[in-house]
Parts: structure tokens; sequence; C-alpha cells
């Protein structure tokens, strides 16, 4: 093996090698993220909850509105 083989053969490895850290270090971010997403979700899970309670009686306070409506209409 000549000298300018042994050199490509070990640019080679050490880029493999700087790509192997490389894909460890993205995965570990990656993690981080969504560990992120997942608690910040979980914090705001009774947020979520206590939106669709006020959706719902929105819903109601709207139908209740509408009959009343309906009423007034009918006598005049």
């Amino acid at each position: 093996m000549d000298e300018y083989t042994a050199f490509s053969i070990g640019g080679i490895a050490l880029t493999v090698l700087v790509q192997f850290v490389y894909t460890i270090w993205w995965a570990a971010s990656l993690t981080q993220r969504v560990s992120h997403i997942e608690r910040w979700i979980e914090s705001n899970q009774r947020t979520a909850e206590r939106l669709s309670s006020l959706e719902q009686r929105i819903d109601n306070a709207c139908n209740g509105i509408s009959r009343i409506e309906d009423i007034i209409c009918q006598d005049w």
C-alpha cells in the first residue's frame, strides 16, 4: 500500500467518524426537542380541556339565545 492510498483511507475513516458523531449529536438534540414538546403538551392539557368546556358552554348559550329570539319573534 503506497502513501497516497493510506492517506485516502485515513481521510475516509475520519470522515465516517465525523459523520457518525454528528448523527449521534443530531439524534440527541431531536430526542431533547421531542421531550420538550411532550412536557409542553402535558402542562397545557388542562387548558385544552377548559377550552373545550368553554366552547360547549358558548354553543349552549347560543342555542338558548336563538330559542329566546324565536319566542320573541312569535309574539310580535
